[in-house]
């Protein structure tokens, strides 16, 4: 039976001694290397071996962060390489790294696009609705454009083309090409009328062709909409009051002085434009001194013309009357005729003259015509013709229109009172050849003729 050796059991006491023994051995140990390090001989030697040492392990060190750097940037322009893509002009991924037998820079198929380059722009000159529409191309080598249709024949270059829609032709479609080596692309855009035009205004009428002060008479405004568009009414006056300024026809409360006034009227379609009408509108007083002579000679050729005027010749009168359809020049009054200056003078006569006088007064012409050989006749037709008519200076400038309208005075010379005689309005004109054949100077002289008046009276004044 073996034995084995009894352990010694190592005691705290044995523990603590062995720690201090040791601490000893180590203090005298690093004494001892301080005295051999601070030996001049030894120091040298061992710092020549600590610092050779010490530069091997910074120079190993420094050539492994090298090739850790290297390694790095390989792996990243390899990464790059692989996955840097650019966006090709069809949409498609080219990639950078193409194979060698693929060109650089190679053709492509044309593409096109058709939009609204400008517009819609309304031309009031032709009454049209135009477009200007711009071709986006792409292709190599690059397209060649070509448009169905081109109001601007080729003006705005190559590549636009201006469509100018009509009334008649409210929509158009608009198609292009382009063409290049590798074939021809179309496209196309439907343009339609998007314009507004502005209302027209026409004519202002009133009630009456002579104004007075303290009165009321109608104011009327001939206006359309070439769109069609629901327009309104807006009235203004420089003088008076109006009653519901926003109809088209409305009431006009006259001032209680005498003078020019403005009529304005303001027409507004749905869409938003507008239209405005100026007129001047003379209101006379009621009563005037009446005279029965002239005060001076009426004018001659040799008398400086007045201000701004249309001086004519006593006009002709010709009738048809049925049933035999005869034809009569109807003779003319001369010495119950000629023309009155308003607040002034009086010039009886053959001589009509309307306009302004040297004193910058209205002036009014008067006609007289014979009817007693019309007794019981019908008339079919009437026509009043104005000869050698002479215009001075522009009266039209700043004045509306010349009208012609129906009075009575009777069968006798003008007298100033005459001035202010209710007319009925038969035509206006802008121009000095003047023919009237209307229907309501017709029917204003068979009112006469009917009522058995030995006289058929015209008036001619600008408004």
């Amino acid at each position: 039976m073996s034995q084995h050796a009894k352990k010694r059991k190592i005691s705290k006491i044995d523990s603590i001694l062995i720690s201090i023994f040791s601490i000893i051995g180590i203090i005298a140990l690093l004494s001892w290397s301080w005295l051999l390090l601070y030996n001049p001989f030894i120091s040298d030697r061992a710092g020549l071996f600590i610092r050779g040492h010490l530069s091997r392990i910074f120079t190993a060190s420094e050539y492994i962060d090298e090739l850790e750097s290297a390694n790095s940037s390989n792996q990243q322009t390899s990464d790059n390489n692989q996955d840097q893509d650019v966006l090709g002009p069809e949409g498609s991924i080219d990639k950078k790294n193409q194979s060698e037998d693929t060109p650089e820079s190679a053709d492509e198929k044309p593409t096109i696009r058709l939009q609204i380059y400008e517009g819609p722009v309304y031309s009031a000159s032709d009454d049209s609705c135009s477009y200007i529409v711009i071709a986006l191309v792409t292709g190599k080598p690059s397209p060649a454009v070509k448009f169905s249709k081109d109001d601007s024949s080729g003006s705005l270059g190559s590549d636009k083309s201006k469509i100018s829609l009509k009334r008649n032709l409210r929509t158009y479609t608009l198609t292009a090409t382009a063409s290049n080596s590798l074939g021809t692309v179309m496209d196309s855009i439907t343009l339609n009328w998007g314009c507004n035009s502005s209302p027209q205004i026409s004519e202002i009428k009133l009630s009456s062709d002579i104004i007075y002060v303290n009165k009321q008479y109608e104011i009327t405004a001939v206006a359309s909409d070439p769109d069609r568009d629901t327009i309104t009414y807006k009235w203004s006056v420089g003088g008076g009051s109006l009653e519901d300024d926003s109809m088209q026809t409305v009431k006009w409360n006259t001032p209680s002085e005498s003078g020019d006034y403005e009529i304005k009227i303001i027409v507004k379609d749905s869409s938003g434009a507008n239209t405005a009408k100026t007129i001047s509108v003379y209101v006379g007083d009621v009563e005037a001194p009446e005279t029965t002579q002239a005060t001076s000679p009426p004018p001659t050729a040799t008398t400086e013309p007045p201000a701004t005027a249309a001086t004519t010749e006593p006009p002709a009168a010709t009738t048809t009357t049925g049933p035999q359809q005869d034809n009569f020049n109807l003779s003319k009054k001369t010495d119950e005729g000629g023309y009155l200056e308003y607040g002034g003078k009086t010039y009886p006569g053959g001589n009509v003259y309307a306009g302004d006088s040297t004193n910058n007064k209205p002036c009014m012409g008067f006609i007289s015509f014979d009817i007693t050989g019309l007794s019981g006749k019908t008339v079919v037709s009437a026509s009043l013709t104005f000869s050698g008519a002479a215009v001075h200076d522009n009266p039209l400038s700043y004045l509306d229109s010349l009208w012609i309208n129906v009075v009575e005075w009777g069968a006798g010379p003008i007298v100033q009172g005459d001035f202010y005689l209710m007319g009925v309005a038969v035509q206006s004109f802008t121009d000095p050849s003047i023919t009237c054949s209307t229907e309501t100077l017709k029917s204003e002289l068979q009112k006469a003729i009917n009522a058995g008046k030995s006289r058929f009276q015209i008036r001619v004044h600008f408004s």
